[in-house]
């Protein structure tokens, strides 16, 4: 399988879930499952089908997880120099039509969330980015038409 890139942050929040889902909330929703299965009739038990879909929902992402935590590389490093956009930037830039600002820390599409300012790297304006310079001049064509851009700013996050 190929690898899958993640940030530092991303990759200790991963780990963190998976705790979480292991050793707490799967015991929770197995023992929830033995009070309704005690209860008789599992297979007509809304309680214990409820609590089967829990458990089966759960399952699902303590394996995805897995599988992502052990096909995770952690990239610290660059071959850019800390002056151009790289994986794991913060870079601010100015919409040149709206005027307006906005600063994004590029990050893995597993690790995106736009409403934080993370912005994938493999999405129209993260692919873009990557390689420019403070002052380089960005064009993006997106559904709704040619957006511009200017990066203003880029910096590394401290750890």
């Amino acid at each position: 399988m190929e690898k899958i890139l993640l940030t530092q942050s991303g990759y200790e929040k991963m780990v963190q879930e998976l705790e979480l889902l292991s050793r707490v909330e799967r015991p929770q929703i197995v023992q929830e499952l033995l009070e309704a299965a005690q209860e008789g009739g599992v297979e007509k038990n809304p309680d214990f089908l409820s609590v089967l879909a829990q458990r089966q929902r759960l399952d699902r992402r303590i394996k995805q997880l897995q599988q992502t935590l052990a096909n995770a590389e952690v990239l610290v490093g660059s071959n850019l120099p800390p002056d151009k956009v790289r994986f794991n930037s913060l870079v601010k830039v100015l919409n040149l039509s709206t005027g307006r600002e906005r600063e994004y820390k590029l990050v893995s599409s597993l690790e995106s969330n736009i409403t934080l300012g993370h912005l994938s790297t493999s999405s129209p304006l993260g692919r873009a980015l990557l390689g420019r310079k403070v002052g380089d001049r960005v064009e993006v064509h997106t559904p709704s038409g040619l957006k511009v851009y200017r990066v203003m700013e880029i910096r590394l996050e401290k750890k």
